[in-house]
Protein backbone atom coordinates (compact mmCIF):
# COMPACT_ATOMS: atom_id res chain seq x y z
CA UNK A 1 0.00 0.00 0.00
CA UNK A 2 0.93 3.62 -0.71
CA UNK A 3 1.91 4.99 2.61
CA UNK A 4 0.05 7.84 4.03
CA UNK A 5 1.62 10.89 6.08
CA UNK A 6 -0.53 13.53 7.78
CA UNK A 7 1.58 16.71 9.09
CA UNK A 8 -1.43 18.35 11.46
CA UNK A 9 -1.77 21.13 14.07
CA UNK A 10 1.47 23.32 12.50
CA UNK A 11 1.56 26.68 10.81
CA UNK A 12 1.94 25.78 6.89
CA UNK A 13 3.63 28.49 5.32
CA UNK A 14 2.81 27.29 1.57
CA UNK A 15 4.93 29.91 -0.46
CA UNK A 16 2.31 29.24 -3.33
CA UNK A 17 0.62 31.83 -5.10
CA UNK A 18 -1.44 33.45 -2.71
CA UNK A 19 1.20 33.44 -0.04
CA UNK A 20 -1.50 31.85 2.29
CA UNK A 21 -0.34 30.94 5.76
CA UNK A 22 -2.52 28.19 7.72
CA UNK A 23 -2.67 28.56 11.44
CA UNK A 24 -3.78 25.11 13.20
CA UNK A 25 -2.79 23.56 9.46
CA UNK A 26 -2.32 20.55 8.20
CA UNK A 27 -0.26 18.80 5.25
CA UNK A 28 -1.86 15.22 3.46
CA UNK A 29 1.15 13.30 1.62
CA UNK A 30 0.03 10.22 -0.51
CA UNK A 31 3.38 8.34 -1.96
CA UNK A 32 5.65 11.43 -3.28
CA UNK A 33 3.05 13.86 -3.76
CA UNK A 34 1.09 16.69 -1.76
CA UNK A 35 -3.05 15.58 -1.55
CA UNK A 36 -4.77 18.01 0.79
CA UNK A 37 -3.37 21.17 2.19
CA UNK A 38 -5.43 22.66 4.61
CA UNK A 39 -7.52 23.54 8.27
CA UNK A 40 -6.45 20.75 10.45
CA UNK A 41 -9.99 20.19 11.68
CA UNK A 42 -10.88 19.78 7.92
CA UNK A 43 -7.73 17.75 6.65
CA UNK A 44 -7.23 15.16 9.69
CA UNK A 45 -11.07 14.05 8.48
CA UNK A 46 -10.35 12.90 4.85
CA UNK A 47 -7.00 11.27 6.13
CA UNK A 48 -7.53 8.87 9.70
CA UNK A 49 -5.76 5.95 7.78
CA UNK A 50 -2.60 8.20 7.72
CA UNK A 51 0.46 7.90 9.62
CA UNK A 52 0.26 11.27 12.00
CA UNK A 53 3.02 13.09 12.53
CA UNK A 54 1.90 16.12 15.15
CA UNK A 55 3.36 19.09 14.30
CA UNK A 56 2.28 21.28 17.59
CA UNK A 57 4.60 24.24 17.98
CA UNK A 58 6.14 23.69 14.75
CA UNK A 59 6.13 25.70 11.09
CA UNK A 60 5.70 23.41 8.12
CA UNK A 61 7.71 25.03 5.22
CA UNK A 62 8.49 23.64 1.40
CA UNK A 63 11.76 22.39 1.51
CA UNK A 64 14.95 24.58 0.71
CA UNK A 65 16.41 24.88 -3.15
CA UNK A 66 20.16 25.44 -3.11
CA UNK A 67 20.90 26.86 -6.10
CA UNK A 68 24.54 26.57 -6.10
CA UNK A 69 26.43 23.46 -4.09
CA UNK A 70 29.43 22.20 -4.02
CA UNK A 71 29.40 19.14 -2.47
CA UNK A 72 33.29 19.21 -1.53
CA UNK A 73 32.66 20.32 2.20
CA UNK A 74 35.89 18.12 3.02
CA UNK A 75 37.58 20.90 2.09
CA UNK A 76 35.75 23.49 3.91
CA UNK A 77 38.17 25.74 5.92
CA UNK A 78 41.15 23.69 4.70
CA UNK A 79 41.83 26.47 2.12
CA UNK A 80 41.57 29.20 4.84
CA UNK A 81 44.46 27.45 6.86
CA UNK A 82 46.20 26.34 4.30
CA UNK A 83 46.54 29.59 2.55
CA UNK A 84 44.50 32.18 4.90
CA UNK A 85 45.48 35.45 2.57
CA UNK A 86 44.69 33.56 -1.14
CA UNK A 87 42.10 34.92 -3.40
CA UNK A 88 39.92 32.90 -4.79
CA UNK A 89 41.62 32.21 -8.22
CA UNK A 90 44.86 31.63 -5.83
CA UNK A 91 43.45 28.56 -4.18
CA UNK A 92 41.53 26.94 -7.49
CA UNK A 93 44.30 27.08 -9.13
CA UNK A 94 47.31 26.45 -6.47
CA UNK A 95 45.26 23.91 -4.53
CA UNK A 96 41.96 23.35 -5.70
CA UNK A 97 42.16 21.51 -8.81
CA UNK A 98 45.57 19.75 -7.97
CA UNK A 99 43.25 18.46 -5.48
CA UNK A 100 40.46 17.31 -8.09
CA UNK A 101 42.75 15.17 -10.24
CA UNK A 102 43.21 12.85 -7.14
CA UNK A 103 39.97 12.01 -6.41
CA UNK A 104 38.57 9.20 -6.51
CA UNK A 105 34.54 8.30 -7.21
CA UNK A 106 34.73 6.81 -3.68
CA UNK A 107 36.22 9.94 -2.24
CA UNK A 108 33.71 11.94 -3.92
CA UNK A 109 31.06 9.51 -2.38
CA UNK A 110 31.85 9.43 1.17
CA UNK A 111 31.87 13.46 0.90
CA UNK A 112 28.70 14.08 -0.80
CA UNK A 113 27.27 12.25 1.38
CA UNK A 114 28.80 14.10 4.27
CA UNK A 115 27.27 17.47 2.50
CA UNK A 116 23.84 15.79 1.63
CA UNK A 117 23.36 14.62 5.26
CA UNK A 118 24.09 18.01 6.59
CA UNK A 119 21.94 19.64 3.82
CA UNK A 120 18.78 17.89 4.88
CA UNK A 121 19.68 18.44 8.48
CA UNK A 122 19.50 21.98 8.09
CA UNK A 123 16.49 21.87 5.96
CA UNK A 124 17.72 21.73 2.35
CA UNK A 125 15.68 19.34 0.18
CA UNK A 126 17.10 19.93 -3.12
CA UNK A 127 19.97 20.76 -4.29
CA UNK A 128 22.01 21.86 -7.62
CA UNK A 129 25.31 20.32 -6.99
CA UNK A 130 28.30 21.52 -9.43
CA UNK A 131 31.35 18.96 -8.77
CA UNK A 132 33.43 16.22 -9.80
CA UNK A 133 32.59 12.66 -10.58
CA UNK A 134 29.06 12.54 -11.38
CA UNK A 135 27.95 9.12 -11.17
CA UNK A 136 29.17 9.50 -7.53
CA UNK A 137 27.36 12.20 -6.55
CA UNK A 138 24.24 10.60 -8.18
CA UNK A 139 24.97 7.36 -5.97
CA UNK A 140 25.06 9.33 -2.08
CA UNK A 141 22.40 11.59 -3.26
CA UNK A 142 20.08 8.41 -4.21
CA UNK A 143 21.45 6.53 -1.18
CA UNK A 144 20.85 10.03 1.34
CA UNK A 145 17.77 10.92 -0.01
CA UNK A 146 18.02 14.46 -1.54
CA UNK A 147 16.86 15.47 -4.64
CA UNK A 148 19.23 16.72 -6.97
CA UNK A 149 20.40 18.27 -10.12
CA UNK A 150 23.86 17.22 -10.68
CA UNK A 151 26.92 18.36 -13.07
CA UNK A 152 30.14 18.37 -13.56
CA UNK A 153 32.57 20.98 -12.43
CA UNK A 154 34.42 20.84 -15.85
CA UNK A 155 37.13 22.41 -17.36
CA UNK A 156 40.01 21.72 -19.83
CA UNK A 157 42.70 23.96 -19.30
CA UNK A 158 43.33 23.20 -15.90
CA UNK A 159 42.20 19.53 -14.63
CA UNK A 160 40.93 15.94 -16.50
CA UNK A 161 37.08 16.18 -15.55
CA UNK A 162 35.35 16.76 -18.74
CA UNK A 163 32.26 17.57 -20.87
CA UNK A 164 32.45 13.97 -22.35
CA UNK A 165 32.78 12.77 -18.12
CA UNK A 166 29.42 14.48 -17.53
CA UNK A 167 27.79 12.96 -20.37
CA UNK A 168 28.56 10.16 -19.77
CA UNK A 169 27.26 10.99 -16.15
CA UNK A 170 23.85 11.80 -18.26
CA UNK A 171 23.55 8.66 -19.81
CA UNK A 172 24.15 6.59 -16.74
CA UNK A 173 22.42 8.31 -13.63
CA UNK A 174 19.80 10.68 -15.36
CA UNK A 175 16.11 10.32 -14.08
CA UNK A 176 17.54 8.16 -11.11
CA UNK A 177 15.88 7.59 -7.97
CA UNK A 178 12.38 7.67 -9.75
CA UNK A 179 13.18 11.27 -11.31
CA UNK A 180 14.65 12.62 -8.33
CA UNK A 181 17.71 13.44 -9.41
CA UNK A 182 18.50 14.86 -12.47
CA UNK A 183 21.92 15.30 -14.50
CA UNK A 184 22.55 18.45 -16.46
CA UNK A 185 25.67 20.03 -17.53
CA UNK A 186 28.33 22.34 -15.92
CA UNK A 187 31.18 24.23 -16.56
CA UNK A 188 33.60 25.86 -14.23
CA UNK A 189 34.27 29.63 -15.43
CA UNK A 190 35.52 30.65 -18.58
CA UNK A 191 39.24 31.69 -17.47
CA UNK A 192 39.92 27.68 -16.97
CA UNK A 193 37.50 26.81 -20.15
CA UNK A 194 38.35 26.35 -23.89
CA UNK A 195 35.96 28.00 -26.23
CA UNK A 196 35.67 24.82 -27.80
CA UNK A 197 34.14 22.67 -24.15
CA UNK A 198 31.71 25.69 -23.50
CA UNK A 199 30.23 25.53 -26.64
CA UNK A 200 29.94 21.74 -26.07
CA UNK A 201 28.98 22.28 -22.65
CA UNK A 202 26.03 24.19 -24.56
CA UNK A 203 25.44 21.80 -27.13
CA UNK A 204 24.93 18.50 -25.16
CA UNK A 205 22.44 20.31 -22.84
CA UNK A 206 20.26 21.04 -25.29
CA UNK A 207 20.52 17.55 -27.33
CA UNK A 208 19.57 15.77 -24.12
CA UNK A 209 17.11 18.74 -23.25
CA UNK A 210 18.59 19.43 -19.23
CA UNK A 211 19.78 22.41 -17.77
CA UNK A 212 23.23 24.26 -17.67
CA UNK A 213 25.08 25.72 -14.92
CA UNK A 214 28.34 27.93 -15.00
CA UNK A 215 29.86 30.48 -12.78
CA UNK A 216 29.84 34.13 -14.05
CA UNK A 217 31.49 37.60 -12.97
CA UNK A 218 32.01 36.36 -9.82
CA UNK A 219 35.53 38.08 -9.22
CA UNK A 220 37.26 41.15 -10.50
CA UNK A 221 39.87 38.98 -11.46
CA UNK A 222 37.80 36.72 -13.42
CA UNK A 223 36.44 39.75 -15.47
CA UNK A 224 39.81 40.86 -16.07
CA UNK A 225 40.76 37.41 -17.33
CA UNK A 226 38.18 37.00 -20.10
CA UNK A 227 38.74 40.82 -20.92
CA UNK A 228 42.02 40.39 -21.93
CA UNK A 229 41.56 36.59 -23.49
CA UNK A 230 38.41 38.05 -25.34
CA UNK A 231 37.55 41.11 -25.52
CA UNK A 232 34.24 41.09 -23.49
CA UNK A 233 32.93 40.31 -20.02
CA UNK A 234 32.16 36.62 -18.81
CA UNK A 235 28.56 37.18 -19.10
CA UNK A 236 28.93 38.96 -23.04
CA UNK A 237 30.96 36.11 -24.12
CA UNK A 238 28.75 33.34 -22.30
CA UNK A 239 25.86 35.14 -24.40
CA UNK A 240 27.86 35.20 -27.47
CA UNK A 241 28.77 31.26 -27.51
CA UNK A 242 25.12 30.82 -26.60
CA UNK A 243 25.12 29.76 -23.20
CA UNK A 244 22.62 31.32 -21.44
CA UNK A 245 19.00 30.98 -21.29
CA UNK A 246 15.83 29.42 -19.78
CA UNK A 247 17.60 26.27 -19.08
CA UNK A 248 20.54 28.35 -17.46
CA UNK A 249 21.71 28.91 -14.01
CA UNK A 250 24.39 31.26 -13.48
CA UNK A 251 26.35 31.48 -10.08
CA UNK A 252 26.89 34.75 -8.43
CA UNK A 253 27.04 37.48 -11.20
CA UNK A 254 28.78 39.75 -8.84
CA UNK A 255 30.27 42.43 -11.14
CA UNK A 256 27.91 42.74 -13.94
CA UNK A 257 27.11 45.90 -15.71
CA UNK A 258 24.44 47.61 -17.11
CA UNK A 259 24.98 45.75 -20.74
CA UNK A 260 25.16 42.56 -18.71
CA UNK A 261 22.30 43.09 -16.43
CA UNK A 262 20.29 43.48 -20.11
CA UNK A 263 21.77 39.86 -21.57
CA UNK A 264 20.28 38.16 -18.36
CA UNK A 265 16.77 39.39 -18.38
CA UNK A 266 16.30 38.98 -22.22
CA UNK A 267 17.86 35.55 -22.04
CA UNK A 268 15.63 34.81 -18.82
CA UNK A 269 18.85 33.22 -17.52
CA UNK A 270 18.69 32.62 -13.87
CA UNK A 271 21.26 33.74 -10.79
CA UNK A 272 22.39 31.75 -8.11
CA UNK A 273 23.01 34.67 -5.19
CA UNK A 274 25.85 33.37 -3.01
CA UNK A 275 26.04 36.03 -0.31
CA UNK A 276 28.12 34.84 2.48
CA UNK A 277 30.56 33.27 -0.10
CA UNK A 278 30.97 36.45 -2.00
CA UNK A 279 31.55 37.83 1.41
CA UNK A 280 34.21 35.49 2.94
CA UNK A 281 36.13 35.88 -0.25
CA UNK A 282 35.91 39.50 -0.44
CA UNK A 283 34.23 39.31 -3.81
CA UNK A 284 31.98 41.77 -3.43
CA UNK A 285 28.31 42.56 -3.20
CA UNK A 286 26.32 41.24 -6.07
CA UNK A 287 23.20 43.63 -7.60
CA UNK A 288 20.56 41.41 -6.63
CA UNK A 289 17.94 44.14 -6.10
CA UNK A 290 18.36 45.53 -9.29
CA UNK A 291 17.78 42.37 -10.98
CA UNK A 292 15.11 41.01 -9.48
CA UNK A 293 13.46 44.50 -10.02
CA UNK A 294 14.40 43.72 -13.84
CA UNK A 295 12.10 40.49 -13.18
CA UNK A 296 15.08 38.37 -12.99
CA UNK A 297 14.36 35.19 -11.22
CA UNK A 298 17.23 34.98 -8.36
CA UNK A 299 17.70 31.88 -5.87
CA UNK A 300 20.19 31.32 -3.24
CA UNK A 301 23.03 29.32 -2.55
CA UNK A 302 25.56 28.64 -0.01
CA UNK A 303 28.54 27.38 -2.82
CA UNK A 304 31.30 25.96 -0.92
CA UNK A 305 33.17 29.06 0.98
CA UNK A 306 30.47 29.04 3.70
CA UNK A 307 31.69 26.34 5.35
CA UNK A 308 28.38 24.99 5.98
CA UNK A 309 25.21 23.50 3.74
CA UNK A 310 23.31 26.07 6.33
CA UNK A 311 20.81 27.84 4.05
CA UNK A 312 19.09 29.97 6.72
CA UNK A 313 22.33 31.48 7.08
CA UNK A 314 22.30 32.42 3.27
CA UNK A 315 18.78 33.97 3.77
CA UNK A 316 20.00 36.30 6.74
CA UNK A 317 22.86 37.39 5.42
CA UNK A 318 21.41 37.83 1.30
CA UNK A 319 18.91 40.53 3.05
CA UNK A 320 20.98 42.31 5.79
CA UNK A 321 23.63 42.74 3.29
CA UNK A 322 21.66 44.35 0.64
CA UNK A 323 20.17 46.58 3.43
CA UNK A 324 23.71 47.73 4.41
CA UNK A 325 25.30 48.43 1.29
CA UNK A 326 22.75 50.68 -0.13
CA UNK A 327 21.93 52.21 3.52
CA UNK A 328 18.06 51.19 2.67
CA UNK A 329 15.85 49.22 5.25
CA UNK A 330 13.43 48.60 2.66
CA UNK A 331 15.80 46.47 0.59
CA UNK A 332 15.51 42.61 -0.01
CA UNK A 333 12.76 42.38 2.87
CA UNK A 334 12.33 38.57 4.58
CA UNK A 335 9.51 37.37 2.30
CA UNK A 336 11.42 37.98 -1.09
CA UNK A 337 14.57 36.30 0.80
CA UNK A 338 12.41 33.36 1.63
CA UNK A 339 10.85 33.35 -1.92
CA UNK A 340 14.26 33.43 -2.93
CA UNK A 341 15.35 30.00 -0.93
CA UNK A 342 12.05 27.98 -1.84
CA UNK A 343 9.91 28.89 -5.13
CA UNK A 344 12.77 30.81 -6.71
CA UNK A 345 15.10 27.86 -6.58
CA UNK A 346 12.39 25.67 -7.93
CA UNK A 347 11.63 27.93 -10.80
CA UNK A 348 15.62 27.96 -11.89
CA UNK A 349 15.54 24.32 -11.86
CA UNK A 350 12.72 24.16 -14.27
CA UNK A 351 10.81 22.31 -11.15
CA UNK A 352 8.43 25.01 -10.02
CA UNK A 353 5.63 22.66 -10.89
CA UNK A 354 6.66 20.12 -8.44
CA UNK A 355 8.62 21.65 -6.08
CA UNK A 356 9.07 24.46 -3.84
CA UNK A 357 5.57 25.51 -2.31
CA UNK A 358 3.40 23.34 -0.25
CA UNK A 359 0.40 22.50 -2.75
CA UNK A 360 -1.54 19.98 -4.08
CA UNK A 361 -0.06 17.90 -6.67
CA UNK A 362 3.31 18.79 -6.20
CA UNK A 363 5.86 16.18 -4.65
CA UNK A 364 6.02 16.48 -0.64
CA UNK A 365 9.30 17.85 -0.21
CA UNK A 366 8.33 19.44 3.00
CA UNK A 367 10.28 20.76 6.53
CA UNK A 368 9.12 21.25 9.88
CA UNK A 369 10.77 23.76 12.03
CA UNK A 370 10.65 23.74 15.95
CA UNK A 371 9.56 26.51 16.87
CA UNK A 372 9.31 26.14 20.98
CA UNK A 373 12.71 27.98 21.45
CA UNK A 374 13.64 31.04 22.89
CA UNK A 375 14.82 31.75 19.54
CA UNK A 376 11.05 32.18 18.05
CA UNK A 377 8.75 32.72 21.33
CA UNK A 378 6.73 34.04 21.38
CA UNK A 379 5.05 33.50 18.45
CA UNK A 380 2.65 36.21 17.10
CA UNK A 381 0.50 35.37 14.35
CA UNK A 382 -1.96 37.73 12.40
CA UNK A 383 -1.58 41.21 11.45
CA UNK A 384 1.62 41.72 13.89
CA UNK A 385 2.81 38.12 12.60
CA UNK A 386 6.80 37.88 13.77
CA UNK A 387 7.07 34.39 12.14
CA UNK A 388 8.90 34.77 8.72
CA UNK A 389 11.00 38.09 10.01
CA UNK A 390 12.03 35.38 13.15
CA UNK A 391 12.75 32.31 10.57
CA UNK A 392 14.60 34.48 8.14
CA UNK A 393 16.88 36.54 10.73
CA UNK A 394 16.88 34.36 13.69
CA UNK A 395 16.23 30.50 12.44
CA UNK A 396 19.51 27.77 12.40
CA UNK A 397 19.75 24.82 10.28
CA UNK A 398 19.77 23.21 13.25
CA UNK A 399 16.00 24.19 14.10
CA UNK A 400 14.79 21.65 11.54
CA UNK A 401 12.86 19.06 13.20
CA UNK A 402 12.44 17.25 10.04
CA UNK A 403 12.64 16.79 6.64
CA UNK A 404 10.33 15.25 3.99
CA UNK A 405 12.08 14.70 0.16
CA UNK A 406 9.56 13.04 -2.44
CA UNK A 407 7.11 11.49 0.36
CA UNK A 408 9.82 10.23 2.41
CA UNK A 409 11.07 10.88 5.59
CA UNK A 410 14.77 11.45 5.42
CA UNK A 411 15.25 12.73 9.13
CA UNK A 412 12.66 13.06 11.92
CA UNK A 413 13.15 14.28 15.70
CA UNK A 414 17.11 15.23 14.36
CA UNK A 415 17.97 11.67 13.39
CA UNK A 416 18.47 10.43 9.65
CA UNK A 417 16.47 7.67 8.75
CA UNK A 418 18.10 6.52 5.09
CA UNK A 419 21.73 6.56 6.01
CA UNK A 420 23.59 5.73 9.59
CA UNK A 421 24.78 9.37 10.06
CA UNK A 422 27.52 8.14 12.21
CA UNK A 423 29.24 6.00 9.81
CA UNK A 424 29.21 9.19 6.95
CA UNK A 425 30.94 11.20 9.11
CA UNK A 426 34.07 8.45 10.35
CA UNK A 427 33.82 7.81 6.42
CA UNK A 428 34.21 11.35 5.35
CA UNK A 429 37.30 11.89 8.26
CA UNK A 430 39.17 8.63 6.34
CA UNK A 431 38.67 10.26 3.56
CA UNK A 432 40.18 13.46 3.88
CA UNK A 433 42.85 11.89 6.27
CA UNK A 434 43.98 9.74 2.38
CA UNK A 435 43.58 13.07 0.85
CA UNK A 436 45.73 15.15 3.05
CA UNK A 437 48.34 11.95 2.54
CA UNK A 438 48.48 11.98 -1.33
CA UNK A 439 48.26 16.33 -1.21
CA UNK A 440 50.76 17.43 1.22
Amino acid sequence: MTEKILLKNGIVITMDGAKRIIQDGAVAIEGQNIVDVGRTSEIEKEHQDAMVIDANHKAILPGIVNLHYHSHLLTRGLFQSVTPTATLDEQLIDIFYPLAKKMTPEDVYAEASLGYVEAIKTGTTCVNDIYWRIEALADAAKDTGIRAAICSEALDLAVSETIEDNEKGFLSKHNLADGRIKIWFGVEWIPVCSTEMLMKARELATKYKTGLHIHLNESMWEVEQVKKKYGKRPIEEAYDLGMLGEDCVAAHCVWVNDRELKILKETKTHVAHNPVSNMLLANGFARIPEMMANGINVGLGTDAPQNNADMFDAMKLASMMQKAVKLDITQMPFDKVLEMATINGARALGLEKEIGSIEVGKKADIILINLRSTRFEPVVMGKYSNLLPNLVYGAHGDNVDTTIIDGQIVMQDRKMTTVDEERVMDESKKTLDSLIDRIF
